[in-house]
């Protein structure tokens, strides 16, 4: 099974790159932006002794982070990015290892197939490109490392085994609140594991069982004792938090979790919704379904019951004390229980084609290939757009960054800056706003945004104008900043020394620099009945694009628009631009006598010339006449 073993250490970082490697180049965005900023100026020692600053106290996270700023320096998310790139590898190595502890025949076949379910599990989708998810990759390494270094123990007896399964078990809280439950986790894969046979009550009280028993138990003290060592570190927390939920939202969150434990036929639970059952209605149905298919096709109950066991027990903190709607747009909560989908499915599989008795073993080896590539098409299709989604809503962030690096002088007035996109097809029937993308959200703002970026502080203004929302049928997209109407966006308009719109399309999202407002200057070079003057005119080509930079002089009030058109040097139309100045946000109407426009406007070539010979016709017409 040398094949078998190559494949194991090969394709968990094949899958991981080829799915994520896009977030290399992604930008920090969402809970990076005011993690990063409270860590600023913070040593190591402050990182572990103090959460002031931060909302929670994970100092595993911020150590890494911290040392990446030092090694690659504060302004380069890609070290980030691979952070949370070889965690995940890691969880699939360590997944896979588990998964051949605790199988009795092909435990090779086991390992891969377990890792390589882990390495498309749908949900982390939110986890690998955010890298303030870090905290949830970090405990799930140290999680599955206390398990697999407990059983590790119980194998060879070696005492440095247990030792580095409690270490871990008792790191990982630090890592997130989650780890609390690293020991429970041991205990229900040792429990699995001992179910391999029959067990006794004799086969409990031997030397290497209570001895195992003791590492658990050591494990769950040192769990234990971190809690009031949390309780005595200040941090700065939110003012409605609870540590108990109630039942009802309890029940909630554990279909949710029920969701990612069964996540090979989830996809169908959009379908179910169409027959008028509610979204928990469907997972909860399809999911138990789910599981009794996975019991009757294995018809080992042992790896139905360790699934159940490490999903839940991993799951519990955030089951009992997380709000549902919270848990709902989190996504992220699943990574820590998705090893017990990418085993219990592992394992179904495996089981299952070990019934099919006509075939020889490399057959039987070649179906159970064939079982997980099916499972795994719907999963990587979604990470695939995903993965496209994440660039759509984070390109122009970096757009942004660049602007204000070029222009680090000044005012700068966003308009529509992204706060959140998301597709308004979603694959699976929860979580469904956790497959969006929080760019800059609410509560934090664009100032943050460019500081995180790079060090610098800029002058920045961001507002949402509803008026010029494209009407979109692909994705969804809420703006960041005060919705404003034509009034009091011509104020800010003026009081800007540069203005940008992020403009909307469903396969494109843009960050666009269109101009100032200044006091009147320029001559002529045509004049509208001597109200409004065009006092200079530029145009390039830019690819598909005519970039075409205006300035107009206002004299006296106008009730005009503006038309700005592109023909080829046979007269065909090549592309029009109408409309509102400066993106769209200020309209002829409001502009004011004693002041220059000058605008940045783009003419999209619909019908290129072949000879790239164009010229551009502009000019203002009446918008109830049209003429």
């Amino acid at each position: 099974m040398r094949l078998t073993k190559l494949l194991f250490w090969l394709t968990p970082p094949i899958l991981a790159f080829t799915l994520y490697g896009p977030a290399l180049s992604l930008p920090f965005f969402w809970d990076d932006l005011p993690l990063l900023k409270g860590l600023f100026g913070k040593t190591l020692f402050e990182v572990w002794t103090t959460g002031v600053g931060q909302p929670h106290y994970r100092p595993i996270g911020f150590t890494l982070w911290r040392l990446t700023e030092i090694v690659f320096g504060p302004t380069n998310p890609s070290p980030f990015h691979a952070i949370n790139l070889i965690a995940l590898i890691l969880s699939c190595w360590l997944t896979g290892a588990l998964a051949k502890q605790l199988a009795t025949d092909d435990t090779d076949l086991i390992a891969w197939l377990a890792a390589t379910l882990m390495s498309v599990f749908p949900f982390n989708a939110q986890v690998v490109p955010s890298i303030n998810n870090v905290f949830h990759l970090v405990i799930t390494v140290i999680s599955l490392g206390a398990s697999v270094c407990l059983l590790k123990f119980v194998e060879t007896t070696r005492m440095p085994w247990a030792v580095a399964a409690v270490a871990l078990a008792a790191l990982a809280p630090f890592g997130h609140e989650s780890g609390l439950t690293s020991a429970g986790l041991m205990a229900v894969c040792y429990a699995a594991y001992l179910l391999r046979q029959k067990v006794t009550l004799a086969d409990l009280k031997t030397k290497r069982s209570i001895t195992a028993l003791a590492v658990i138990a050591a494990a769950l003290l040192a769990n234990i004792i971190y809690l009031p060592w949390w309780l005595s570190v200040p941090k700065d927390r939110v003012v409605d938090e609870t540590l108990w939920v109630g039942l009802q939202t309890a029940a909630l969150n554990s279909v949710f979790f029920l969701e990612g434990l069964t996540f090979p036929t989830q996809f169908l639970a959009k379908a179910i919704m169409n027959f008028g059952l509610p979204n928990n209605a469907a997972v909860g149905i399809l999911g138990i379904a789910t599981l009794t298919l996975a019991w009757i096709v294995g018809r080992k109950w042992r790896w139905l019951a360790f699934g159940l066991g490490y999903c839940y027990v991993a799951a519990l903190p955030a089951m009992l004390t997380l709000p549902y709607p919270y848990v709902l747009t989190s996504t992220r909560l699943m990574v820590y229980t998705a090893p017990a989908a990418a085993i219990l499915w592992a394992a179904t599989i495996i089981e299952g084609v070990r019934r099919l008795e006509r075939l020889m073993p490399p057959a039987k080896a070649g179906a159970a290939v064939v079982a997980v590539a099916a499972i795994s098409l719907v999963p990587i299709v979604h990470l695939a757009r995903e993965a496209r989604l994440y660039h759509l809503g984070l390109d122009p962030l970096w757009t942004f960054v660049e602007h204000v690096r070029a222009y680090p002088t000044g005012k700068l007035l966003v308009v529509n800056a992204t706060d959140w996109i998301a597709p308004v097809q979603s694959t699976y029937a929860l979580g469904f706003e956790g497959e969006g993308v929080v760019v800059v959200p609410s509560y934090t703002d664009m100032e943050v945004a460019a500081w995180i970026h790079t060090r610098n502080t800029y002058k920045v203004e961001a507002v949402s104008f509803p008026l010029i929302f494209p009407a979109l049928k692909d994705i969804y997209f809420t703006t960041w900043g005060q919705d404003l109407d034509w009034n009091v966006m011509a104020e800010r308009v003026r009081a800007a020394d540069r203005v940008a719109v992020v403009q909307y399309a469903d396969d494109d999202i843009q960050f666009l620099e269109v101009g100032n407002v200044r006091p009147a200057s320029g001559k002529a070079v045509v004049s509208f009945e001597d109200r409004i003057w065009l006092t200079d005119a530029q145009a390039r080509l830019q690819g598909q694009t005519i970039e075409v930079r205006l300035s107009w002089r206002v004299n006296a009030p106008s009730g005009e628009d503006i038309f700005a058109n592109a023909l080829d040097c046979a007269g065909n139309v090549a592309g029009l631009s109408g409309g509102a100045s400066l993106g769209g946000i200020y309209p002829v109407w409001l502009w004011q006598p004693g002041e220059s426009i000058h605008e940045i406007r783009r003419i999209p070539l619909t019908a290129p010339a072949s000879d790239g010979c164009y010229r551009i016709e502009l000019g203002l017409f009446n918008p109830q006449t049209g003429a």
